[in-house]
C-alpha cells in the first residue's frame, strides 16, 4: 500500500513568503555591491550587501524549512 501525503496551506504560504524575501535581499545585495563597486565610500554599502547576503540564505533556508515542518 502507498500513503499519499498532502501538503498545507501554511507550508506553501510561508515558502512562498520566505522565497520572496529571499529573492528581495538577493536584489539589495546586487544593488548595495555594485553601489560598493562604483562610489569611493564603500565601506557602509559592502556591510550591508553582506547583510543581505545572510538575509537571503536564512530565508532560503526557512522556506525549505517550511515546506518540511508543515507537510
Amino acid at each position: 500500500m502507498t500513503e499519499t501525503t498532502r501538503s498545507t496551506d501554511m507550508s506553501h504560504g510561508l515558502s512562498l513568503l520566505f522565497g520572496l524575501v529571499g529573492v528581495l535581499a538577493a536584489v539589495a545585495m546586487a544593488v548595495t555591491a555594485y553601489l560598493a563597486a562604483t562610489q569611493e565610500a564603500a565601506d557602509t554599502l559592502q556591510l550591508l550587501s553582506g547583510v543581505a547576503l545572510a538575509v537571503a540564505i536564512i530565508a532560503g533556508g526557512l522556506a525549505i524549512a517550511a515546506v518540511h515542518v508543515f507537510e
